[in-house]
């Protein structure tokens, strides 16, 4: 009797502690999203693909330069849309990828794809009309 005594008493005691840590939910929590657009602003993706040959024995050299070239393409992105319809753009995520293809049979390719996305305020004349 005095088991079954102390195992109600525990559980008891462990079910009046969960009831206040179930009783708040996650939809009082703020959201905080980093990702989140600022009034004002909007978001603008570029996909990017290109390949080229693989021209000599030092795969990782070659892959680096291709890299290089991804980003520099990325980041020309934003140069592009401040001399067009933005006053304001700022990268705000980017992803990449590479691999070796052969689908042609005319050698072996570095394939390179990535995404990239931008946080943008258009010029006034850009705006869309209300």
């Amino acid at each position: 009797m005095n088991n079954r005594m102390i195992s109600a008493t525990l559980c008891m005691l462990l079910l009046g502690a969960a009831t206040p840590a179930s009783s708040q939910s996650l939809s009082a929590l703020p959201l905080r999203n980093p990702r989140q657009i600022p009034d004002g602003y909007i978001s603008v993706q570029s996909g990017i693909s290109f390949s080229i040959p693989i021209t000599d024995d030092n795969d990782e050299r070659q892959r680096q330069d291709t890299m290089k070239s991804f980003y520099r393409i990325a980041a020309s992105n934003c140069a592009m849309l401040l001399d067009t319809i933005a006053d304001e753009c700022q990268i705000s995520n980017l992803s990449s990828n590479t691999d070796v293809t052969n689908i042609d049979a005319r050698g072996p390719k570095l394939a390179v794809r990535g995404q990239i996305t931008m946080t943008v305020k258009l010029k006034p004349a850009a705006l869309p009309a209300k």
